[in-house]
């Protein structure tokens, strides 16, 4: 892992694990670095670059690391199909099971619960190739299961405000809201979208592209809230009387 300043110049580079490094997060107060790696380990560092302590566990690669909004936990995601959450002394806290297929993602909601109508604090979100991304409490319990439509989650982030969560696949980015409902899919590009991140005002979503580009859409453009009533309106009638929609759907617009 190397340490670079703002303008491109190398500081440090952090030799300790025993093959490629897949993914590195900062905590929240810039003091610690964690790096997940195809070794099946998470090690933390100083920001001088002190190994601090290596979290062994996982029985398989570990594809991302992400720190709670509060600095105290650490959630990795690895092909063993389990996201691990863990305290900074390198404790196993809680071991979350669920997922089928390597979990290639895994993001907190953002330390903004005092926002009205925003995700409670400390959420955890996980995304799959088992066509899933799902939703977890701090204490590690299932709280909501997103399904894809045949998609291979390869990222996941929260909106800033916490109150929607995107998650990139193949060739698309899917949106959600804190209810699980899709709020819009968009076309990303024909390589693999390999990850996606909200910016810090919460206006632009960016997605990487196996094809070495950036993609950047500008969600005021989208309006995803209209989109979504809109297209209530428009299936209103389809969702009360087609036979073939089962019950449980019929309510799907029922709140708008």
């Amino acid at each position: 892992m190397k340490l670079w300043s703002r303008d491109g110049k190398l500081l440090k580079t952090l030799p300790g694990h025993n093959d490629t490094v897949l993914g590195v997060a900062w905590s929240p107060n810039g003091q610690v670095i964690a790096s997940a790696s195809k070794d099946k380990t998470v090690k933390l560092w100083s920001r001088d670059g002190k190994l601090l302590n290596t979290l062994q566990g996982h029985q398989d690669a570990v594809n991302w690391v992400s720190f709670s909004p509060d600095g105290k936990l650490l959630a990795s995601a690895s092909d063993d199909k389990t996201v691990k959450i863990w305290n900074l002394d390198g404790k196993l806290l809680y071991n979350l099971t669920g997922h089928s297929r390597r979990v290639n993602g895994v993001a907190w909601t953002p330390d903004s619960q005092a926002v009205s109508g925003a995700m409670p604090k400390g959420l955890i979100a996980s995304a799959s190739i088992d066509n899933t991304v799902k939703i977890w409490s701090r204490d590690g319990h299932l709280l909501n299961n997103l399904i894809g439509d045949g998609d291979s989650f390869i990222s996941v982030s929260f909106s800033p405000d916490g109150k929607t969560l995107a998650a990139s696949s193949d060739d698309k980015v899917r949106i959600w809201n804190r209810e699980g409902t899709l709020l819009i899919a968009l076309k990303g590009d024909k390589q693999e979208l390999t990850s996606v991140s909200f910016s810090n005002d919460g206006k632009t979503l960016a997605a990487g592209s196996g094809n070495g580009t950036v993609i950047f859409q500008n969600l005021a453009d989208i309006q995803l809230e209209k989109l979504l009533a809109r297209g209530c309106n428009l299936l209103h009638d389809y969702l009360q009387t087609n036979q073939k929609v089962m019950k449980s759907d019929r309510a799907l617009c029922s709140s708008r």
